[in-house]
Order: C-alpha cells, then sequence, then structure tokens
C-alpha cells in the first residue's frame, strides 16, 4: 500500500510518530493532516493550548487537537478555548479548507468556529493511543487493475457484533471515533463488576458461568482468548494486520436473532432483526470512513466495500482488500411464524430490492430457525435445547425431525437432556415473557429435519439469482440444502457458496461442479489441514480456490493451540506472499503469541496463515492464494459472464478484431462479450478448436490501463490480411507490422512460420517495442480445449460409496457426515455438559441483566 503506516513496527507509541505523514509536506490538506504534528496559527498569532497537538482523525476531515500532556483542546461556551481531559464533542473539530493554506475550525458540538487557521510543522507532540501492526514491509498488489488476483479469502465473519441482542451484549466496538481506549472498554460496564451479572455471557465464554474474571479492556486484555464469545475480536487494526498477511476478500455479515434479544434486559436497541441490518449496515461504511480517515482521504485505507466483481478486482489489484456485504439472520425480511407467515411474496421481493439497494451481495436464508422459506439445520448439544425453545417462539412449533434415510446425507443431531434443564428453559422463556411448552420426544439418530425449502424459500433463491447474489445455503437443513441445490443447477447458476461448515459437506461436489466455493470455517490448523486433505476435491470444472470462514462475532469459538501442545510457530514470520515480516502483535500492555494464545482476536490470523504453511506446504498456500480469484470469477459467472467455448479456427482476424475480441473494448465490455478468459492478464487468452490447436489460443491484449490495443491468435486456420498462422516465409525472424487501408496487420515470425496474426491499434504499431512485447505476450498465452472434468477427493468417493451401499441396504448405514469433525457437520453455539447448562440457566431465571451507567 504505499503508506507509511504498513512500515510501523514495535513500540506504540513510536507507531504513531513513525505512521504520520511527513507534516513538512508542502502544502497539507484537510485528510492529508492526520496523525501530523503541528503548531496551529490563526492570523498569524498562536491558537490556545494548540502549540504542540497531534492530529487525531476521528472521521473524515474531523480531529481531536492532542496535546503532550495526553489532553484535548476543546471548545468553550464562550468562544474561546479550554484543555480538557478527555474526548468529547467540543473537542471534535471539522476541519475545512479556506483557501490560502489555511483552514476553518468548527467543534462539533457547534460552540467555537475558528477561522483562518494555518498548520505549522512541529514536533515533540504525544502518540495516541493504537494498538500496533507490528509488521514491516508492503503488501504485494496487481500488476494491473483487471488481471487476475492473488489473495486470502474469509468467506463468512460478523464484524458489526457490537449491534447483535440489543446492544449492550457484546462488549466493544471495531471502532470507536475516540479510538481504542474507548472501543475496547472496561466491560463491566455492561456485565458488572468481575463480569458476575452476565449469566449469559459467562456461560458462553467460561467453564464455571459464575465465575469471576477481568473485565478491563485497553490496554491490558487480559480476558481475550480464542472462547471468549462476547469481547470485540475485529478490532480494525486487528483486521488490518490479517490483510498485510495477504487476506485479501471477506464477507461480512450483520447478525441478529430477535428472540435470544428478548431475553436481554439490558438491551438498548430494538430486535428487530432487519433494523439491526440496516443499523449494521450503516455502520461498515462508517467504519469504512473511519480508516479512510487514518490513512488520509477516501479510498486511501486497507479496504473498500464493494457491490461488484469488477470493482473488487480493481481493489485487490490495488493491494487492498474487497469487502462483500451479506446478511445472516433468522427472521430475514421479518419472516416468521411457519404455520402463519408473517411475510409473504410482494415483502420478501421488496425486503431483498432494498437489501440490494444497501449493497447486500449474498445472503442466507435463515440463521438459527425454522422460518416460512425453509427448515434449519438443528444446533446439537445442550445449546440446542436453548434454541429449540427459542424455535417455537420464532416459527412457532418445535422442530420436527425423523430418523435419516439410511445412506443419506443430514442434519446435525437433536439432544435428549434431563427432565430439569427442559423445565429451567420454560422457566427462563416465561421469565421474559415469551411462550413455552414441552419439547416432543425424538426419534433416533441420526436426526434430519422433516422441513425444506419452501415455495416461498423457493421464491427467494430464484429472485437472487435473477439479482446475480450469492446464494449461501449454511443453516438450512438437508431438505432444504437439496432443494435449493436443485434449483441452482436448474439454471447452472454458479453463485453459491458454503463457507462455514454449517451443511453436510456431502453437498459439497455438487457446489464445486456447479463452480461455486465449499470449505470448512475454521480449526486448529493441523485440523484445518487435514480437513483441506480430506476433503480437496482432485479437480474442478472451474477455477479452484480454499478459503476459511471465521464467523468471529458471530458466537463461534476461534483456533486454539493444536491440542498436543505443538505450536511451533517461529517469530519473525512472512506473510503468504513473502512482503511482509511479521513479529508478535502487541495490543496496550499485551503482547500475543499465537503459540500460547491461538486465534485470540483477529490479528492473530496473520500467524495462523503462517501456521498453515507450515503443515500443508506450498500446494495449500496455492489453494488459499486462489481463494480470492475463485470466489470473482464465481461472482462474475452469477452476473452473467459466460463461460465460452471454443471458438471455431475459420474465421480472419479483421482489421478491428475477431469474434467478441476487439480492439478499443474496455476489459470490463470485453468480460460482458467475451466471457471469461483462461489467461487473465495482459494476455486473456480464448481457446479455439481444431485439431493441433489445443493449447494455442485467440488472444486479446490490453494496455496497462485496460483496453484492447492488439487481437491476435495462435491458433491455425487463423490468419489477417491473407497470412495464415503456420504459413512458411522467407521473412526474418521477428516482428513484422504491414499497413492495409488504414489497418495494420502485425505478425511473429519463428523459424521461418508465422507463430501469431493479429491486428493492432495505430498507436501500439508505431511503437515497435511495444508491438513486439505484445505478441509476445500473444505466443505466451495459452488455452486448452478440453474442460476439467469434477473428480472428487479419495474420502468423498469413498464415502459416496458407502452411502449407496447403505442406501440399498447393504452397507453399515454410514452417512456423508459421518467421523468428520465440528466445523464440517455443523458447530453449535458453545458446547456444555448438563451441569454447565443447568447452573447457567438457573442464574439465567433468577438475575437481572441489567446494569446502571
Amino acid at each position: 500500500m504505499g503508506r507509511s503506516v504498513v512500515r510501523c513496527t514495535i513500540l506504540a507509541a513510536l507507531a504513531a510518530a513513525t505512521c504520520a505523514p511527513s507534516a513538512s509536506a508542502a502544502t497539507p490538506t484537510r485528510y492529508s493532516l492526520v496523525n501530523g504534528c503541528y503548531a496551529l496559527k490563526q492570523d498569524g498569532a498562536a491558537v490556545p493550548g494548540a502549540a504542540k497537538v497531534r492530529m487525531q482523525a476521528t472521521a473524515l476531515g474531523h480531529y481531536l487537537l492532542y496535546t503532550p500532556e495526553r489532553r484535548f483542546v476543546a471548545a468553550r461556551a464562550n468562544g474561546k478555548l479550554g484543555i480538557d481531559v478527555k474526548p468529547s464533542a467540543a473537542a471534535d473539530w471539522q476541519v475545512d479548507s479556506a483557501g490560502s493554506g489555511t483552514f476553518t475550525l468548527a467543534a462539533a458540538n457547534g460552540s467555537t468556529t475558528l477561522r483562518r487557521v494555518s498548520f505549522k510543522a512541529a514536533t515533540g507532540c504525544a502518540a495516541y493511543p493504537e494498538a500496533e501492526l507490528n509488521a514491516t514491509g508492503t503488501p504485494s498488489k496487481g500488476a494491473t487493475s483487471y488481471g487476475r488476483v492473488g489473495g486470502l479469502l474469509e468467506g463468512h465473519m460478523h464484524w458489526m457484533t457490537y449491534e447483535f441482542l440489543g446492544g449492550r451484549f457484546h462488549c466493544g466496538k471495531p471502532w470507536d471515533q475516540y479510538g481504542i481506549p474507548y472501543a475496547l472498554p472496561n466491560c463491566s460496564s455492561i456485565e458488572g463488576p468481575q463480569g458476575l451479572v452476565a449469566p449469559i455471557q459467562n456461560f458462553l465464554n467460561y467453564d464455571n458461568p459464575v465465575q469471576p474474571h477481568d473485565t478491563v479492556g485497553w490496554p491490558t486484555l487480559a480476558s481475550w482468548k480464542p472462547t471468549n464469545l462476547t469481547y470485540e475480536g475485529t478490532y480494525w487494526k486487528w483486521i488490518q494486520r490479517a490483510w498485510m498477511a495477504g487476506l485479501r476478500m471477506m464477507v461480512m455479515s450483520p447478525n441478529e436473532n430477535r428472540i435470544l434479544c428478548l431475553l436481554q434486559t439490558n438491551r438498548e436497541t430494538n430486535c428487530d432483526e432487519m433494523d439491526t441490518v440496516r443499523r449494521s449496515l450503516e455502520g461498515i461504511h462508517e467504519l469504512e470512513d473511519y480508516v479512510d480517515a487514518q490513512s488520509g482521504g477516501p479510498g486511501k485505507g486497507f479496504f473498500e466495500i464493494v457491490t461488484d466483481p469488477e470493482q473488487a478486482r480493481r481493489v485487490i489489484n490495488q493491494g487492498r482488500m474487497a469487502v462483500v456485504l451479506e446478511v445472516e439472520i433468522s427472521e430475514p425480511f421479518g419472516c416468521s411464524n411457519i404455520a402463519a407467515p408473517t411475510c409473504d411474496t410482494a415483502q420478501v421481493d421488496a425486503s431483498l430490492d432494498e437489501l440490494h439497494r444497501l449493497g447486500v451481495r449474498s445472503m442466507l436464508l435463515l440463521n438459527k430457525f425454522d422460518n416460512p422459506l425453509t427448515g434449519v439445520r438443528f444446533d446439537s448439544g445442550p445449546i440446542g435445547l436453548l434454541i429449540n425453545g427459542a424455535n417455537l417462539v420464532s416459527a412457532g412449533s418445535f422442530w420436527s425431525a425423523k430418523t435419516c434415510d439410511p445412506g443419506a446425507l443430514r442434519d446435525n443431531d437433536i439432544y435428549s437432556p434431563l427432565p430439569q434443564v427442559t423445565n429451567l428453559v420454560g422457566s427462563l422463556f416465561a421469565t421474559a415473557g415469551l411462550p413455552s411448552g414441552i419439547a416432543p420426544v425424538y426419534p433416533a439418530a441420526p436426526n434430519c429435519n422433516t422441513r425444506g425449502l419452501t415455495d416461498l424459500g423457493a421464491h427467494v433463491v430464484e429472485r437472487m439469482m435473477d439479482l446475480g447474489m450469492i446464494v449461501n445455503p449454511d443453516h438450512m437443513s438437508q431438505a432444504g440444502v437439496d432443494r435449493t441445490l436443485s434449483l441452482l443447477e436448474a439454471r447452472n447458476y454458479s453463485g453459491v457458496i458454503s463457507p462455514h461448515g454449517w451443511m453436510d459437506p456431502g453437498n459439497w461436489p455438487r457446489i464445486w461442479k456447479l463452480g461455486g466455493l465449499a470449505f470448512p470455517g475454521h480449526s486448529a490448523a493441523t485440523d484445518y489441514v487435514k480437513q483441506w486433505q480430506e476433503y480437496r476435491p482432485r479437480a474442478t470444472p472451474y477455477q479452484f480456490g480454499w478459503g476459511y470462514g471465521a464467523d468471529l462475532g458471530g458466537l463461534s469459538e476461534q483456533p486454539g493451540t493444536d491440542a498436543d501442545g505443538s505450536g511451533s510457530l517461529e517469530y519473525p514470520f512472512k506473510s503468504l506472499d513473502g512482503t511482509v515480516t511479521f513479529q508478535r502483535q502487541k495490543t496496550g500492555e499485551r503482547t500475543f503469541d499465537y503459540n500460547k494464545d491461538g486465534v485470540a482476536q483477529y490479528g492473530l490470523y496473520a500467524d495462523w496463515f503462517a501456521d498453515l504453511r507450515r503443515l500443508g506446504g506450498d500446494a495449500l498456500v496455492k489453494d488459499m492464494w486462489n481463494g480470492s480469484e475463485a470466489y470473482l470469477e464465481m461472482w462474475e459467472r452469477a452476473e452473467g459472464v459466460a463461460t465460452p467455448t471454443c471458438a471455431a479456427p475459420d474465421g480472419a482476424i479483421e482489421a478491428t478484431g475477431v469474434g467478441a475480441l476487439r480492439l478499443g473494448r474496455s476489459w470490463t465490455a470485453l468480460l460482458d462479450t467475451a466471457g471469461q478468459p483462461q489467461q487473465r492478464d495482459r494476455a486473456w487468452s480464448y481457446c479455439v478448436s481444431g485439431d493441433g490447436n489445443d493449447g494455442r489460443a485467440d488472444v486479446a491484449e490490453l494496455t496497462p490501463a485496460g483496453t484492447v490495443e492488439l487481437v491476435g491468435s495462435t491458433a491455425r486456420g487463423r490468419s489477417a490480411g491473407g497470412i495464415a498462422v503456420g504459413s512458411t516465409t522467407t521473412a526474418p525472424e521477428g516482428v513484422h507490422a504491414v499497413p492495409a487501408n488504414g489497418t495494420t496487420y502485425a505478425y511473429l515470425v519463428k523459424d521461418g512460420v508465422v507463430t501469431v496474426a493479429a491486428t493492432a491499434t495505430s498507436g501500439l504499431a508505431g511503437d515497435p517495442a511495444a508491438l513486439a512485447a505484445a505478441l509476445s505476450r500473444v505466443s505466451s498465452a495459452r488455452a486448452t480445449q478440453t474442460t476439467t472434468p469434477f473428480e472428487a477427493s479419495t474420502a468423498q468417493t469413498q464415502q459416496a460409496a458407502a452411502n449407496a451401499a447403505a442406501a440399498t441396504g447393504d452397507g453399515s448405514g454410514a452417512s456423508a457426515g459421518a467421523g468428520t469433525t465440528a466445523p464440517l457437520t455443523g458447530q453449535p453455539l458453545v458446547g456444555a455438559g448438563d451441569a454447565k447448562l443447568t447452573a447457567a440457566l438457573s442464574a439465567l431465571c433468577h438475575l437481572q441483566i441489567s446494569v446502571p451507567g
């Protein structure tokens, strides 16, 4: 990224000072002031208290004036200035250019405006508190804006979890206008002293649900660990560290659960799931602006929210991270109650159109409950009892299950609880004023939900395909997944992804055949590598890539250290592209060590990536580095970009090109008309049929800016200006340009044979060196006539055989999910024993969760 922030290294105090843009820059702008050390003058006179201030951005063009005494220059009601101990609207200044190198500063509380202020370079400013990157180097960029991308794919995470469950369940935010001390606060404000009045959080985070714990956030962060599900783990600097390690695409989902939200007595927002989605989508845009503000202006931050694959490709090739917006809630479009649905076709259409206008391009049809669109994949384990009780409230009935047919793909098994636990769940819902009842006795495992995709749900899937959106069938019942994939197959629709282990992996081959993506969520590095080895298909018809789904913020535990304690990642380590060097990450007073702490917060995913490379080697790194490209090509196909068949070789290259390959076309127009190329850099290659042409190609060669400047071919049967590829000639070896009727035909001759025939723009033809380079790129381009057939992994092939045998009564009854690890068969919210669940629910029924202040 070219910004000095990448070069920040060890100490937080040094980080802010080192990262500051040069205060001696010729003419500062309202954005470039960020992090600078300045003396402020008004009409040539010193501004009181502002002789040495650090410009700490609170938003684009808004700043705190941070003094060496770690105080804030603030407005007073009388129009004068003072010094405050804490930041506030009085100390938050909007800076606007006033011309002639001066600025206007207006306090956010409206009390004071300073005019004709100039900023003079100064020294001796204090550094504003911030998390460190502990990384040196510059993340790699693409050679062009339109070429193939490289980078890791995060398929499913929750960056806006601070809005979850009423806004006071989760502690902390991924950013705060006043910085990290306020983004990662002391959690006693919502959990009480030592966290003792937060029974749900304690149940999720600790073995003992009444265990006191350290609630301090910045600067000690003592309670941050992979199993802490309710403290902020996605602070923006931590995400930035993962980006520096190779993360280039992220699918970000707002999440909400109305019923669980209603159990929170201290909630400060309503529990309407669509309202939470709207707030969260607004929040991610605010975060994007905030990060841009820290980096010097609009579009200069390390990530950008994208709404189409072309924009995403440009962002990634700039060396930045593309963020795709997704939605994962239990009652999408306001749909609940399967017997008397609270939504209809008109409502879901209007809501889906609204989400699309808000930039959402991927979606699940549910999260935890059956709804009028589809049945759910059950939560297994004791937490499933609570979810089933909530299913009654949201869906209008408990789960409906049967014993799966022999050999069939399956859902998670339903937990059979102790009677006293059932009674406690009922008491919990009654205390919250919600209906409860006695769950039915379920048939023997393996369990399958009897509810699948409804006609209304099928309508939503069809509408998503019409809009070119990515369908995420995770969390659907197996019956729902099966019908959804059948709808996609009927339209040969590639836009489908299973990114975090919430379906039977026996469905994955159908997704790969369509050109979609599927991979496990996350786990300790040794387990994750084993899952890749077991499930990776041997071949697919489309670009293959592998990813992960952290699900961080979605009440999902993060990768810990290896169970045998064998974690041995060595520091320093390199990013997967080799351009950035990492030390142990430090935030405030805590230094995180992946070997001891696991992925205690998102910044440690950089370390996890390196551990995967250590254990999985170059083959795994290649698959993961292809993850972003595979996603973009899937997204292109979802939006209607074709995968072309091989062209006939008997057409001549005309003055403007051949087929859809035409001089002067932009790369986006080329993609729309010619379809996806087999090779995608400066030379875009397309296969040509005919004997001897496998590997040969029609090629559009583009300028660095992305406009076709030469159309050529290496295929037998192609000709240009009457001279055919493969014809013999006595002309000298090398490049030949032949003007003809305002057109320039160009040829490459080697060993007395014409190896490339082409037509070129006049600008390219007039530059012999550039023409030679373009023809060389065409000569090197390759395309194959043969479509790679899908070939499943050995484990999947063996499992399919076992399923078939079981279905006919000749096998042992094994199912496609049998024997796989938890991330592949669907994770419960948290694992727990009866005693722990009983104690936690008992506490819930007798404690008020609200905390004064």
